[in-house]
């Protein structure tokens, strides 16, 4: 080990430039290497962020597709009174005065429902 160190004060002191410039380059690979594995903003982070992007990404263009049946629902329903009324009759089951409201039962139903009990 002392051998080690004597050898690298006598390189110094036989080519200070040398050496000098030669510590100088070594010690900036290793602030840069520094700031890019453990500094603020680091490699990993990165990773993490780009992987969070591409989920909202996707969510983002689940959204874009919702509101895309939506808003056709709306120019359907505001196109007129029989789109209106189609659509009230179906999800609430509205019936007009005078009309009779008929409920039909699958047969498959029915049996499910006898063989549980």
């Amino acid at each position: 080990m002392f051998r080690i160190i004597k050898r690298v004060f006598l390189i110094f002191k036989i080519q200070p430039i040398y050496s000098f410039s030669l510590i100088f380059l070594f010690l900036v690979i290793a602030l840069t290497q520094n700031q890019y594995w453990f500094g603020e903003h680091n490699n990993h982070d990165l990773s993490e962020l780009n992987k969070s992007i591409a989920a909202i990404e996707d969510e983002m263009v689940e959204l874009k597709n919702n509101n895309q049946i939506l808003a056709e629902e709306r120019d359907k329903l505001s196109s007129g009174r029989e789109a209106l009324e189609g659509a009230a009759r179906y999800e609430l089951g509205m019936i007009k005065p005078g009309e009779k409201f008929y409920v039909f039962k699958n047969e498959v139903d029915e049996q499910n429902l006898e063989n549980k009990n």
